[in-house]
């Protein structure tokens, strides 16, 4: 097995061989090629991603909604004539406070 070092050196050296200057020019067939593709797939992506986002968002605020509801309906209600024992004992509290 090779050193590391060693197989440094000879891609560096590999490297410094190569050519200079600038690369060849990409063909226009390629690059439209290119961006066809990437545009059709970011496309299909993008909707697949914010239909999943939406479907998700729908279930949470589903739950949301029954939990609340189950909440309001499992909570006890007071008596119609709660308010006058509500407000006797707040007399009283005050009455017996020195």
């Amino acid at each position: 097995m090779k050193n590391p070092p060693e197989a440094l050196d000879r891609l560096l050296q590999a490297a410094a061989r190569a050519p200079q200057g600038p690369p060849p020019p990409v063909p226009p067939a390629l690059v439209a090629r290119c961006v066809s593709a990437w545009r059709s797939a970011g496309e299909l992506e993008e909707t697949l991603l914010l239909i999943r986002w939406l479907r998700r968002s729908m279930a949470g605020a589903g739950a949301l909604v029954l939990l609340s509801a189950a909440w309001y309906f499992g909570t006890p209600r007071p008596a119609a004539n709660a308010e006058f024992y509500f407000e006797d004992s707040a007399v009283q509290i005050a009455f017996s406070q020195p």
